[in-house]
C-alpha cells in the first residue's frame, strides 16, 4: 500500500470525490423527501429554534424542557442545554427557502453528503489504494443506523463532517505523507503551497472544525481533550521512553500544534462563549454538567430535586452500579451494531491495529475512548440514551476506513494460509458483498425507522389537534406537556414539559409557570400514574377534554378546579 501524494492532485482523485459527493447527494435527497417533519423531540427542539432565527427573533425558545437551573416562564433564552449550530444551519436552510421543514432540511442534505467524501479521502490517505477508498466511502453512502438520521434537523450530521476533519486534520498534521506532499513538485504553472503553509492551515482548520463540533454538541469538547492527552502522551513517551533525536524540536512541534489548535477553537468558540456569559453568567452553562449525578433519566426532567454529588451517593453503591452497568451494556451494543454495521465492526479492530502506529487512527482511537467512557461511566444515562450514537458520528469515516484495511489484510492472512486463493480477486468480491450487506442493512433499518406505519411522519399526530382546541379555549394559554418542542411545531403557543414529579409540585409549577391546561398521555412520567388511570377521579384537577387517537392512548387535558 504505497500512498502517492502526486494522485490528490490528480484530476482522477477530485473527480471521484466529485462522482461519490454526488452519488451521496442523490441517496440522501431520497432519504430525506419522505421525512416531512420532525420525528422526535430533539429533531423538533432544532427546527422550532431555527424558525425563530429565521424570524429575527434570535436565540429565544417558546417552551421550558427542563428545570435544570431553574429556568424562567417562557419565552426564555434558548440553547443552554444543548448547542447552536444545529438551529443555525436550519435557519439558513429556511431563510433561503422559506419556512418549511423541507427547507430546514437543504443545509443538512447538502452537509450530509460530504460524509462519504470526507471517508474516501481519509481511506486513501491511510491505504494509499483507489479501490479500497470507494469501498469506505461507499459504506458511508448507507451508513446503517445514521441513514434515517443524517438529514433530520439534529446534530448528527454537523458533529461528523465537523468532528472527523478535526480529528484527521489533526492527525495528518504529523504523518509522513505531507513530508511526501512538500516534496513534490507540481506541473509547470500550478502554485505549490509551501509545507510551513500546508501545517499552518491543517493545525488551524482541526482547532476551528473542533470548535463547530463543539457547536454541534456540547461534548465536542472531547475532540480537543483527545488531541490534547495523545500529543501530551506521545511527548512524554518520546522523552523519557524512546529518546529520538532532535527531541527538543519535535516537543516544540507539538506543543505549537497544540497552541495552535487550541487558538482556532477558542477564537471559533468565543462569539457563543460570550453570549452564554451574557444570559448565565459564566461562559458555558452548567445544565448539561448536571446530568452527571442524575439517579435515573427521567431526573432530566424533575423540578426541584437537587442534583449534586451528595444526591448521587446517597443512593448507594448497588444502585450507582446497576445504572453503570446498565450503560455498558447498552454502549457495547451501540458500538457494535451502530458504529460498526455488525459486520464491519471486527474488520476496524484488525485494521485499527494493523495501523496503530498512524497517529489519525491513534487520535480516533483515542477520541473513542473517551467517549465511550464518558458517556458510560460519567454521564451515563443520557449516554446510553442517545449520547453515544450521537457522538459517534464523528467516527464513521475512520471505522469505514480501517474496516476496509482490516478486509484487507484478513483476505491477505488467509491467502497466505490457501496458495489457491486469489487475493485481489478476492478482495473484489467480499468487498462488493459487503456493500451490498451495507445498503440491505441500511435499507431495513430505514424502512422500520421512517416508512413503516408512517412512523417518521406519524409522530405527534394528534399535537395540531391539541394546539387546536387549546387556541380555541384561550389562544395565550400556556400547556403543560410531554413534548414542548412537538407542540410548538404543530402550531401550539407557550408551553412547559410535564415534570417528573407528584401531583403537589405539578400543581406548585403550573402556578409559578402560569401554566393554563395539563396534558397527560400514554407516555406520562410515572409519579402522575394514578391522575392518567382515574382522570376523572380528581380532587385538584378538572378533566376538560379527551383524545382518542387510538386504542389505548388516550390523551387528557386538565384544568386546575
Amino acid at each position: 500500500m504505497k500512498f502517492d501524494p502526486a494522485y490528490l492532485k490528480s484530476k482522477h482523485f477530485w473527480r471521484d470525490l466529485a462522482l461519490i459527493f454526488g452519488l451521496a447527494l442523490v441517496v440522501r435527497t431520497l432519504t430525506a423527501l419522505p421525512q416531512q417533519q420532525p420525528s422526535y423531540f430533539d429533531a423538533a427542539y432544532y427546527y422550532v429554534n431555527g424558525v425563530n432565527l429565521a424570524e429575527g427573533r434570535g436565540f429565544v425558545e417558546d417552551f421550558v424542557w427542563n428545570y435544570l437551573n431553574h429556568p424562567g416562564p417562557p419565552p426564555q433564552p434558548s440553547h443552554l442545554y444543548w448547542m447552536p449550530l444545529t438551529s443555525i444551519l436550519a435557519a439558513v436552510g429556511l431563510i433561503a427557502g422559506g419556512v418549511s421543514y423541507r427547507a430546514a432540511q437543504i443545509p443538512f442534505v447538502v452537509l450530509s453528503a460530504l460524509v462519504a467524501p470526507i471517508t474516501y479521502w481519509l481511506a486513501y490517505l491511510l491505504t494509499g489504494q483507489r479501490w479500497s477508498s470507494w469501498l469506505a466511502g461507499l459504506f458511508a453512502l448507507f451508513s446503517g443506523f445514521y441513514g434515517p438520521y443524517w438529514t433530520a434537523i439534529d446534530n448528527f450530521t454537523p458533529f461528523a463532517v465537523f468532528g472527523s476533519m478535526a480529528l484527521a486534520l489533526a492527525g495528518l498534521e504529523n504523518e509522513k505523507w505531507r513530508m511526501a506532499n512538500e516534496e513534490w513538485k507540481p506541473e509547470t504553472g500550478d502554485k505549490r503551497v509551501s509545507g510551513s503553509g500546508l501545517r499552518l492551515l491543517g493545525l488551524m482548520g482541526a482547532g476551528v472544525c473542533i470548535g463547530l463540533a463543539h457547536l454541534s454538541r456540547a461534548d465536542g469538547s472531547l475532540l480537543l481533550i483527545a488531541i490534547i492527552l495523545l500529543f501530551g502522551l506521545r511527548m512524554m513517551y518520546y522523552t523519557f521512553l524512546r529518546p529520538i533525536p532532535h527531541i527538543s524540536r519535535s516537543i516544540f512541534h507539538d506543543l505549537r500544534a497544540l497552541f495552535l489548535i487550541s487558538l482556532a477553537y477558542l477564537l471559533t468558540m468565543l462569539p457563543w462563549f460570550l453570549r452564554t456569559y451574557e444570559v448565565t453568567g459564566s461562559f458555558l452553562s452548567t445544565a448539561g454538567t448536571q446530568t452527571i449525578w442524575l439517579t435515573n433519566y427521567d431526573d432530566l426532567f424533575s423540578y426541584g430535586r437537587e442534583l449534586s454529588l451528595q444526591t448521587f451517593l446517597a443512593q448507594g453503591i448497588g444502585p450507582i452500579g446497576q445504572g453503570r452497568w446498565w450503560a455498558l451494556t447498552n454502549n457495547l451494543q451501540t458500538v457494535l451494531a451502530v458504529w460498526g454495521m455488525i459486520f464491519l465492526g471486527p474488520l476496524a479492530l484488525i485494521g485499527g491495529w494493523h495501523l496503530r502506529h498512524r497517529i489519525v487512527v491513534q487520535l480516533a482511537a483515542m477520541y473513542a475512548l473517551l467517549l465511550f467512557i464518558a458517556m458510560t461511566f460519567v454521564f451515563a444515562f443520557p449516554g446510553a440514551r442517545g449520547g453515544l450514537f450521537h457522538s459517534g458520528a464523528a467516527l464513521v469515516p475512520f471505522i469505514y476506513a480501517t474496516a476496509v484495511i482490516g478486509l484487507n489484510r484478513s483476505i491477505e492472512w488467509v491467502a497466505e494460509r490457501r496458495p489457491r486463493w486469489r487475493p485481489k480477486t478476492a478482495k473484489r468480491i467480499f468487498g462488493v458483498g459487503l456493500v451490498v450487506m451495507a445498503a440491505s442493512l441500511s435499507s431495513f433499518i430505514y424502512y422500520q425507522r421512517v416508512l413503516k406505519g408512517n412512523a417518521w411522519n406519524g409522530a405527534d399526530s394528534i399535537y395540531p389537534a391539541i394546539a387546536a382546541w387549546v387556541a380555541e379555549q384561550n389562544p395565550a394559554a400556556t400547556v403543560m406537556i410531554g413534548n414542548p418542542p412537538a407542540y410548538r411545531y404543530h402550531g401550539g403557543g407557550l408551553s412547559v414539559v410535564v415534570p417528573n414529579n407528584d401531583i403537589e409540585t405539578v400543581l406548585q409549577v403550573m402556578a409559578e409557570y402560569r401554566v393554563d391546561y395539563l396534558v397527560l398521555d400514554k407516555d406520562h412520567p410515572v409519579p402522575l400514574a394514578e391522575i392518567y388511570d382515574h382522570p376523572e377521579a380528581q380532587s385538584d384537577l378538572s378533566l376538560l377534554q379527551t383524545f382518542r387517537p387510538g386504542s389505548g392512548q388516550e390523551i387528557y387535558i386538565f384544568g386546575e378546579r
